[in-house]
């Protein structure tokens, strides 16, 4: 039972992801890339802010900053930079596009990550994958005569 809900929750998640982004690229064609990604956190700030408050720390963790590594602050600055490069990419290429090629680079990197762990265990064909992907983006950017 908890995994056809977590399957589901994934598929849900997803589909947040893309209306966020199409959400914050139109908003970027408004303000900026850069002020869209700070919109989007302020706004993301203010709800989680209010989630807290309401149902207090939902993680449990009880840690204090000084316990925490400053490289994984690192995050917010990604995410932020995420945001903001997709705030600029995704009115000039389309939503599709923009999805399947920010698909592409998680694969590339979760290939290179697993890789390096020795979780892959036939790279051609990964590669292969990966390729047929971009191969797929790119020539779905031709417009037909």
């Amino acid at each position: 039972m908890v995994l056809p809900f977590l399957i589901l929750l994934a598929l849900f998640n997803g589909f947040l992801v893309v209306t966020s982004r199409v959400i914050n690229a139109r908003l970027g064609t408004h303000v900026s890339a850069a002020g869209a990604s700070f919109w989007n956190h302020f706004v993301g700030s203010v709800f989680l802010a209010l989630i807290v408050i309401f149902l207090g720390d939902v993680d449990g963790g009880r840690v204090t900053f000084t316990e925490i590594p400053l490289v994984l602050f690192l995050g917010g600055f990604i995410g932020a930079s995420y945001v903001a490069i997709n705030n600029f990419v995704m009115p000039k290429v389309g939503a599709t596009k923009a999805t399947v090629l920010v698909i592409a680079g998680q694969i590339v990197l979760g290939a290179i990550i697993d890789m390096s762990n020795g979780q892959i265990s036939n790279l051609n064909a990964v590669i292969l994958g990966i390729l047929l992907v971009i191969l797929g983006v790119w020539f779905g950017s031709f417009k037909r005569k």
